[in-house]
């Protein structure tokens, strides 16, 4: 490739710019979608099932183990 080949290919690869990365958008999108499935996981499944049954509800059962 002689020097009139290498600024040929120069101007030809000037016009091809990378577009700018815009990771603030894709993180932003991320989190909107992973608090959806948490919010839509909390509506479906919460209704669905009865309550735990505990062995106390004053919590000094659970407090004993500490």
């Amino acid at each position: 490739m002689n020097r009139r080949d290498r600024e040929l290919l120069d101007r030809q690869m000037s016009r091809f710019q990378p577009p700018p990365r815009r990771d603030g958008v894709l993180i932003l999108a991320m989190a909107r979608i992973f608090i959806a499935g948490l919010t839509a996981g909390g509506l479906l499944f919460t209704f669905g099932i009865p309550s735990a049954l505990t062995a106390s509800n004053d919590g000094r059962t659970g407090l004993a183990f500490f």
